[in-house]
């Protein structure tokens, strides 16, 4: 959070405790705590009568919408929105108020009326939040969830504006994720086994940070966390999407952090010819990458259409080294692109991984002739569909730059490197 200090201060106030449930699972265990579902949706279809009527109605739409929107796997037991953040916003008011906020906002991209709400939910999140960052006490995973709720937010918004409400907005983000950074920064240096709960959030926070390291054109925050092959809290199960694809991540992070910014073209980032050879290493093990067998077929073609993108990311970073004959390479990626996510509906839950993909094969779509009209139209219709299903802003804002690249006429410029948010 910008503007803020961590001054420490001993009488920093704790998240009020909620004694209606026992939902909240406790940092300081080193396995996962079993909640049981059963009893998480029998607490949402009757929830605390201390919340209004709005605020129940608000969380039970997070409980049964929000939250397997956000996640790439239909499988609840491993859904970290659900299993990990809801559990905890039972026992902190703050990180309640903001899957409330959360959950209104993405009303609020359907629904005109629920617009009105926002700055009042907003109001009673932000302050709590700066309160507790200025008077630092150290690492709590509610602040932490907090934060990272904050960011996804920024995702949505309704299509007419309306005044202080969030947008889907670049920079707000990149400030969460940074705050977010520093959070896990000092406790990473602290505690070098987090327990599972708090693994599954620094799961959320490792994608999200390797989307902005591509999207915000700036390099990853936290790079510590990418250097092991595997990381994901969830490395094992068949359904977990993030543990088939977390090496992937690790590989498109540390292309990421080769490239600089240059002089010349403000904010354009390139792959200096000294680190060349090693961005070309990068590329052959993004090439001889394979999702796993036994995950299922939505999930393999989304892994496989990450997969392409990060290639076409290298191309992007080294288009000022590579010769015309990338170019083949840059059509295949591509083409399949379009052709796994052609497999894919967008009732799936996978679909919440496609934006990146879609918007890096945009990008490279109008070059060359002839152009390639078929993978525009696709791309177009299921950027249609995918806003129609999820209801993020930021799928406005990915099909609003595609459609400026595309009809950029000779002698017209496209800033293809102003900040994007590609979840």
């Amino acid at each position: 959070m910008p503007g803020v200090s961590r001054t420490k201060n001993p009488k920093t106030p704790k998240c009020k405790e909620r004694t209606s449930t026992s939902l909240a699972p406790s940092p300081c265990v080193t396995e996962p705590a079993e909640s049981s579902q059963s009893e998480l949706s029998r607490f949402l279809v009757a929830p605390p009568s201390t919340l209004s009527s709005k605020d129940q109605f608000l969380l039970q739409h997070y409980f049964y919408t929000v939250s397997g929107l956000l996640s790439s796997t239909h499988d609840r037991s491993i859904n970290t929105y659900c299993r990990v953040v809801l559990p905890m916003a039972m026992s902190c008011d703050m990180l309640l108020n903001t899957l409330l906020l959360v959950s209104n906002s993405h009303l609020a991209s359907r629904y005109e009326q629920f617009s009105w709400d926002l700055p009042h939910y907003r109001s009673r999140v932000l302050p709590t939040l700066i309160s507790r960052i200025n008077a630092w006490d150290g690492f709590q995973p509610t602040m932490l969830a907090t934060i990272i709720m904050l960011s996804i937010n920024e995702n949505y918004s309704p299509d007419k504006e309306v005044p202080q409400i969030f947008e889907a907005n670049p920079k707000n983000w990149s400030e969460h994720l940074k705050a977010a950074g520093r959070i896990i920064s000092d406790y990473m240096a602290q505690c070098k086994e987090p327990d599972h709960d708090t693994r599954m959030l620094l799961d959320i926070f490792a994608y999200h940070n390797v989307l902005a390291s591509v999207g915000m054109n700036q390099a990853s925050l936290v790079m510590g966390y990418y250097t092991k092959d595997t990381w994901s809290a969830l490395t094992g199960h068949s359904n977990a999407f993030l543990a088939s694809v977390d090496r992937l991540l690790s590989l498109v992070a540390k292309l990421s952090m080769l490239s600089s910014q240059s002089t010349v073209g403000a904010g354009t980032r390139y792959i200096k010819p000294s680190q060349f050879p090693a961005a070309m290493g990068l590329k052959a093990e993004l090439e001889n990458w394979r999702p796993p067998q036994a995950i299922p077929d939505d999930a393999c073609n989304t892994a496989e259409a990450m997969r392409h993108a990060g290639l076409l990311f290298f191309y992007k970073l080294t288009s000022t080294s590579s010769p015309d004959d990338e170019r083949d390479g840059i059509l295949r990626s591509c083409g399949e692109i379009v052709r796994r996510i052609g497999h894919v509906s967008t009732d799936s839950p996978a679909a919440a991984s496609h934006l990146w993909p879609l918007y890096m094969a945009g990008c490279f779509l109008n070059k060359g002739e002839p152009v390639d009209q078929t993978g525009q139209t696709f791309i177009r219709s299921r950027l249609s569909a995918l806003k129609s299903k999820r209801g993020v802003k930021t799928v406005d804002r990915v099909r609003e730059r595609l459609e400026q690249i595309w009809n950029c006429g000779d002698g017209e410029m496209v800033d293809v490197d102003a900040p994007l948010i590609l979840l």
